[in-house]
């Protein structure tokens, strides 16, 4: 908490001393992305497996001196994460370099078609679907026929959606009945 708060101190000292728009967005990215989504999801996990994680670019001497660089340094047409990569050249890989981004993303196709399937099949069922008169029987079907058959991640998010608001239309429905 303590390196936290320094860090949130140096950044905006930092801000009101140099009119920088990168920082600008690194520090919305980090504030919002980072804390609110990334490092939860890290920290969940790590937990659930008994592991401890640091996070080494994290710490705030290293957070201090990326926001005391200037744009050129952090991006360029042809490189992300451009001085990270430049200071660990040496020790990596040299096909680390040349990969797209990659992220976590939750496996959720791969749940759709295993571990959820029974649940989507009660949640998005034709029996549930009729008896609700919430959506559209055809468009729902439709839908787990994209998903199951040709997924995009528009047709992911569109299914996860639904499942949470079966449950928790099922959940609320049935108790106040």
């Amino acid at each position: 908490m303590i390196i936290q708060l320094k860090i949130e101190i140096n950044i905006y000292q930092h801000q009101l001393n140099n009119k920088n728009q990168m920082n600008d967005v690194l520090l919305s990215d980090m504030k919002l992305v980072l804390t609110g989504d990334m490092l939860r999801k890290v920290d969940s996990m790590s937990m659930a497996n008994s592991l401890e994680v640091r996070s080494p670019f994290l710490d705030y001497r290293v957070v201090d001196f990326a926001f005391s660089l200037t744009d050129k340094y952090k991006i360029d047409n042809k490189a992300q994460k451009k001085i990270v990569k430049d200071a660990f050249r040496s020790l990596l890989p040299e096909e680390i370099y040349h990969r797209g981004k990659r992220g976590f993303e939750v496996p959720l196709i791969k749940w759709f078609q295993t571990e959820l399937k029974d649940k989507i099949d009660l949640l998005l069922g034709e029996e549930m679907i009729q008896s609700q008169a919430l959506f559209n029987p055809n468009t729902i079907k439709q839908l787990r026929h994209a998903v199951m058959n040709n997924p995009s991640g528009e047709s992911q998010a569109k299914m996860w959606a639904l499942i949470v608001f079966q449950n928790w239309w099922l959940t609320h429905h049935l108790k106040s009945n």
